[in-house]
């Protein structure tokens, strides 16, 4: 048994908290780096949007 923040686990626990751990992790970095960019302003843009489209 190994001691984590979530008391004493077995390995294969440990294994499973630390890899939901980095998803999380990473998971919140893509969030503010969309965020960051603008992918969930829906008003950016305006009219040069439609302008920049190709068919």
């Amino acid at each position: 048994m190994r001691h984590t923040e979530y008391g004493y686990v077995s390995p294969i626990e440990d294994y499973c908290y630390r890899d939901l751990e980095r998803w999380l992790a990473d998971k919140k970095k893509r969030e503010r780096r969309a965020k960051k960019h603008g992918v969930f302003n829906l008003h950016k843009g305006g009219d040069d949007h439609d302008k920049s489209k190709t068919l």
